[in-house]
């Protein structure tokens, strides 16, 4: 007899690839009740992880990075300034960063498709979206020529930036969706929902003052859309064991900040302004609202990725009850620890008194699945 760590034994030791491993275990798991026996594994594994090697390839793929960019920068600087990009910023530099974007991409491939580690594709996949949504931005622009000559005011500053903005996060996004369909790597689901997210919110700033709450607005639909989407992987995997479970969980980190920044634009006008006292409780009570629903989904990322907004909300209420900003500071550490140290701990116990209050059957115990005894 053997067992799931059995199978990841398998997988570490080379004999099964890391996608032939989660998909036996999603067959072994079709073979007993998907909502009941598989419970015991619920847990939210960080499989993009699998030695302290991963992290050793990882720095040295973020170092290359930084040392290709400088070396296309010396390269194209002198020779290409005029010849190619007529003095332009956005066209320079695109010059720069695609030569690095096609570097990665092709550790991406190594790494990822040959290799199957994840953490060192996880890198090379981010740099690659992020510097093609860079030169992506750049060009779509107009090639803005962002210079002392074209911006003589802060309003034609922003313009400027904004366009070249929302073009870099489109950009990011397109990015991002072609490596998923190349690599399914579920990392890149977390890379498209915070690219559409800042897509829409760079839009919102065109708008002025009435953009910071439009903005928020914005940050709300898609933070639910997000986490909408993460639900509905999770309800098609409520036993956490496949990579329809690891698409989830990064589209749960998405979806919590874009909810608690929408929140934050909603309530306060603005997501960076310090909440008053009415405001701070209102935003408390939103995210333990929020901490409720990641207790009754059985993901600890929705608490965590709203960890610095409670972190504010919750040293405005103390502070509002009195004290120095020392005090403040020790008490909001003391009770914020206290209480993450206590949910850690008894998880499993406040899971059963949420879902004492959830539907059993159907497709709410999917999505909510039971908490074994």
């Amino acid at each position: 007899m053997f067992d799931r760590s059995d199978i990841r034994a398998a997988a570490d030791a080379g004999i099964l690839t890391r996608d032939q491993a989660n998909r036996l275990e999603a067959f072994l798991a079709t073979r007993a009740d998907p909502v009941t026996k598989a419970m015991p594994e619920q847990t939210e594994n960080l499989r993009f992880l699998n030695n302290f090697n991963d992290i050793f390839i990882t720095t040295g793929i973020v170092i290359l990075a930084m040392g290709l960019t400088a070396i296309t920068g010396l390269f194209f600087g002198p020779r290409f300034w005029t010849m190619v990009s007529g003095g332009s910023v956005g066209a320079f530099g695109a010059i720069i960063l695609m030569p690095v974007a096609g570097v990665m991409w092709l550790l991406a491939e190594y790494f990822g498709r040959r290799r199957r580690m994840l953490l060192p594709s996880m890198a090379a996949i981010t740099v690659f979206t992020l510097y093609s949504g860079l030169s992506f931005g750049m060009i779509t622009s107009g090639i803005t020529g962002a210079n002392t000559e074209t911006i003589t005011s802060f309003t034609q500053a922003w313009d400027t930036l904004g366009n070249t903005g929302m073009g870099t996060f489109i950009g990011c996004c397109g990015a991002g969706a072609i490596a998923w369909l190349r690599f399914r790597l579920p990392f890149c689901m977390f890379l498209m929902a915070v690219s559409a997210a800042a897509a829409a919110y760079t839009f919102a700033g065109f708008f002025g003052d009435a953009g910071l709450i439009f903005g928020g607005f914005l940050s709300i639909v898609i933070g639910l859309a997000t986490l909408g989407a993460a639900i509905w992987f999770d309800q098609k995997d409520p036993g956490r064991i496949t990579r329809l479970s690891d698409n989830a969980f990064w589209l749960h980190v998405a979806a919590a900040p874009q909810i608690i920044l929408g929140l934050r634009g909603m309530i306060m006008g603005s997501p960076d302004a310090a909440p008053s006292t009415p405001e701070a409780t209102l935003l408390l009570a939103c995210l333990i609202g929020l901490g409720l629903l990641s207790l009754a989904l059985n993901r600890r990322a929705l608490v965590v990725s709203s960890l610095l907004s409670f972190w504010l909300a919750l040293g405005q209420v103390v502070d509002a009850v009195g004290g120095d900003a020392t005090t403040g500071f020790i008490a909001t550490a003391m009770l914020l620890g206290t209480g993450i140290i206590l949910l850690g701990g008894g998880w499993h116990t406040a899971r059963r008194w949420v879902l004492g209050l959830a539907p059993k059957t159907g497709l709410a115990a999917r999505i909510f699945p039971p908490e074994p005894v």
